[in-house]
Parts: C-alpha cells; structure tokens; sequence
C-alpha cells in the first residue's frame, strides 16, 4: 500500500483478516485479541455470529461488569460491527482497570487508526512496542508484530519512511511471510530508494496472494520503472488489471511479454488468468512453459498443482497451499 496517503493504517485485506480472527474467537469464547493473524483462506459466518455474540456479551457485562476479559471480547465485536466509539468505551474501561493490558492498547490503537486518529493510535502501539521487545517470547509474539506494522504504517503515512522501514522489518522478523507487512515494507523501500529490496519484498506479498489484491503490483509496476525495467513494470501492471478482474484485459497485456525479460512471470500470469477464465488446461500449459524457464517458480508449481488437480472441483484460485519456511499469512 504505497502511501502516498492512507487514512487509516488497516487496508481492507488487513480489515478483513481481523473480522475473520474476531470472529472465529468469538466463537470459541475467549480473549478476542484484534492482531491474531490467520490465513485469508478462513471464512465463518462472521456478521450472524458476531451478531449474536454481541448480544451475549452485553449481557454478560452487565452481569458481571468487572471481568476484563468479557469486555475485551466485547470490544472486538464492536470493532467488527464497525461500532468504533462503543469499542473505545470498552477499551479504556478495561485499561482504566488494568492500564498494561496489551491486547487492550493493541485493540484501542486498531481502532483509533481505523477512527484516522493516528497520533493516539501510535501511542498505543509504542506502549506495547516498549512493554513487548524484550519479553521471553518476542520473536513469537504477534501482537507486538502487529503494533510494529500499525505504528510502521502511521509513519509511512507520516512521510517518514526510513523510520517505517525500521518499524516493520521488525514486524516481519516475527510474522515472515504475512503479506501486508511484506507489500507495506515494500512501499516503504521504494520511498527511501532502496528499489531492489521494494521489489523482494513486494514479489512475497504477490506470491502468497497471486489474485485479488491489486496494491503490491501497482506498487511493483512503481519499482520496476524506477529500476529501468520496463517489461517487469509492464508485467506488473498487467496483474493490476487480472487482480480487478478485468481479466480479458490482463491476458491481452500479458502475451506480448510471454518472450522476453519478464517471460516467466508473463506465463504464470496469463495462467492466473485461465484459471480465473476456469480453461484448467490452458492453466497448465502456461504453467508448464513458466517451469521451463524457471523449474524453481514456486507460483508456477503451486499454479500446475492446482490446474491439473483430478479434486479441483472450480477454478478458484486461492493463496499457496504450501509455502516455503516460515510463518503464513
């Protein structure tokens, strides 16, 4: 997400991750802790559920108004329902009582961002940096990644990327492979002129999100210019328009660039688009053709695996199934 200009720090795909992970606690019943990750791939029935769990919190508050953690989790039901001020209240309840609370600065932070009210959202994700880096369990932790990315986006938002760089590296070096944070990361390189790191970074995010989610690639198509590489900034433009779903476009760019510098990604490309087209065979060819020029291309093989699938019952195309070592998004 280049910035250039955000209003709040959470993109819709970061939004929408924390709706699922609120509502997957919820329906459990414990600590609804707003920077869980889980993978895009898991979707329950979040509106009716948070619904319902909405109402059995308020209840169970009123029954027993001390207990923090039922008004944590009633906190994030707000938060999903998009009832920020209601959130709040919640919040600051649970820190008045217990002012080290990090899920709590961590969730009231999430929501100040998402309230544009960056100033006071920072320092929420600050305390938690500063109560978290040096724990037993920092390298696992993710919520103190999670403040790393809120307070690294408010900076790049901010004009201050060299200090975003700082900030969500060190997110990364706990959540390594989680797509945000890569494609964020790479905004940030790009702005400091660091171009060939923007673009490792920003070929991770669209490896484990290939389809669906323009920003890395529009924002790759950036890096690629200012590289002088004008085919892999075609390229990346072209899956701008496939993750739109104008896909006969996507496809009508992509072919010419299926000889030259930017062949192999051209080929997983316009495989990307059959599948989405749901023409599995032709899927495969590309994939096949892709692999001959590069037999390593993880998105080709996950992209082959998928086309030639005797169980593949659509033509949907997911995140990798498999990843390389590492944490998923």
């Amino acid at each position: 997400m280049m910035r250039v200009a955000r209003p709040t720090i959470l993109s819709s795909r970061t939004l929408n991750r924390l709706i699922l992970a609120v509502g997957a606690v919820l329906v459990v019943g414990t600590i609804a802790i707003v920077g869980l990750y889980v993978t895009d791939r898991f979707h329950p029935a979040v509106p009716a559920i948070i619904d319902q769990r909405t109402v059995q919190l308020e209840e169970a508050v009123r029954k027993d108004p001390q207990n923090l953690n039922i008004r944590l989790q009633l906190a994030g039901a707000y938060t999903v329902a998009q009832r920020y001020d209601d959130a709040l209240a919640q919040y600051n309840t649970v820190l008045k009582a217990e002012p080290q609370f990090k899920s709590a600065l961590l969730g009231r932070g999430q929501v100040l961002a998402l309230k544009s009210d960056n100033d006071n959202a920072a320092k929420d994700f600050q305390a938690v940096i500063d109560m978290a880096k040096s724990g037993e369990f920092a390298a696992e932790d993710t919520e103190l990644a999670a403040a790393y990315y809120g307070l690294g986006a408010i900076r790049l938002a901010q004009g201050k990327a060299q200090d975003a760089t700082t900030l969500l590296v060190a997110a990364l070096g706990i959540t390594k492979t989680d797509a945000d944070t890569l494609n964020l990361l790479g905004a940030a390189f790009l702005q400091t002129g660091q171009t060939a790191k923007s673009i490792e970074a920003l070929r991770g995010a669209v490896m484990f999100v290939p389809t669906t989610w323009p920003d890395p690639y529009a924002t790759l198509a950036k890096a690629y210019a200012a590289a002088n590489q004008p085919a892999e900034a075609a390229w990346a433009t072209a899956m701008v328009e496939l993750a739109k779903k104008q896909t006969d476009d996507a496809i009508a760019a992509l072919k010419p660039l299926a000889t030259g510098p930017a062949a192999a990604d051209a080929k997983v490309g316009l495989g990307l688009a059959m599948e989405a087209k749901g023409d599995l065979a032709a899927a495969a060819d590309w994939y096949r053709q892709a692999l001959a020029i590069n037999p390593g291309d993880f998105s080709a093989q996950a992209g082959l695996a998928r086309a030639t699938s005797s169980t593949n019952p659509h033509p949907s195309i997911a995140a990798p199934s498999a990843m390389p070592a590492g944490q998923g998004s």
